[in-house]
């Protein structure tokens, strides 16, 4: 974590749909892992806390957050203009495992649902920095199916902010596939991004996602019933996101707590919603 904020400047903002893509150039900023967040508030602001964001992408010192205004803090954001000087704390709490998600075999599959697609180009970005430096002998690139649902045709506008980390894993070798679907029907097919999951999901795959609570429960639900792995972005209300508040404490499976800023964001599967059942592939877990 950053001792302290930093103040940034606003480098751009660019409308996906129903969200947008707030980027920020911040001098001193050390590199975040795929998963973390920070928070940010405008350096003259009305509203009182800052709000958190996963890292949407990273080029040094340059960040990009991708952001829905659902509330003041987020419209505000929203409002910002190139120059603006934001401030920026973080990187904040744990962020995927790269070590451990590489040594699983078989396929990953990313899961997010609306503005929870937000931390996954930048986890496809650190795949592909990764591939860069294995050695010449090391096993092949693994395949990448990326499962994005949303509300309608105007949220799943914020797609098409995946289109350049998908553009460089397939440039680096990876077999990505990207699916969509939406609510309404409006654009893909009708139906939860659940819906994909159940329909491609084998026990050979390996399972990331980000969204609202309600859906990460059911894709636990799924991924249990077929004994896969699986890594979970949670998301809560926070004020401080830093731990000493204790605004987003969530119940584990075993009935401990843990503040999702400290300890999370991202839990495994079984820590956050319990033990896998048994395995619908015939596989042994």
């Amino acid at each position: 974590m950053s001792d302290g904020r930093l103040l940034g400047r606003v480098a751009g903002l660019e409308a996906f749909g129903s969200m947008f893509v707030l980027r920020i150039d911040v001098p001193g900023w050390r590199p975040a892992a795929p998963g973390q967040f920070a928070l940010l508030q405008p350096q003259t602001s009305a509203v009182f806390l800052p709000r958190a964001f996963s890292l949407h992408g990273q080029s040094g010192e340059s960040l990009a957050f991708l952001i829905s205004p659902v509330g003041a803090g987020t419209e505000e954001l929203g409002r910002s203009v190139e120059g603006d000087s934001v401030w920026v704390l973080g990187p904040v709490g744990r962020g995927f495992d790269l070590g451990r998600l590489a040594a699983r075999a078989g396929r990953l599959v990313i899961v997010g649902g609306g503005v929870g697609i937000a931390p996954f180009p930048l986890l496809i970005q650190a795949l592909v920095d990764a591939s860069a430096h294995r050695s010449a002998d090391a096993p092949g690139e693994r395949d990448i199916l990326v499962l994005l649902g949303f509300r309608d045709s105007v949220q799943a506008g914020g797609a098409d902010s995946f289109t350049s980390a998908a553009e460089a894993a397939r440039a680096a070798g990876f077999s990505l596939r990207v699916e969509l679907i939406t609510e309404d029907g409006s654009l893909g097919r009708c139906g939860l991004v659940t819906d994909l999951l159940a329909e491609e999901l084998s026990g050979h795959d390996v399972v990331v996602a980000c969204g609202a609570h309600a859906m990460c429960a059911a894709v636990w639900e799924i991924c249990s019933a077929c004994g896969c792995d699986s890594w979970f972005s949670l998301e809560a209300g926070m004020a401080c996101g830093v731990g000493s508040c204790q605004g987003c404490v969530i119940a584990l499976a075993d009935g401990s707590l843990a503040r999702v800023c400290r300890e999370g964001p991202v839990f495994s599967g079984e820590t956050a919603f319990g033990p896998r059942a048994h395995v619908c592939t015939g596989q042994t877990v």
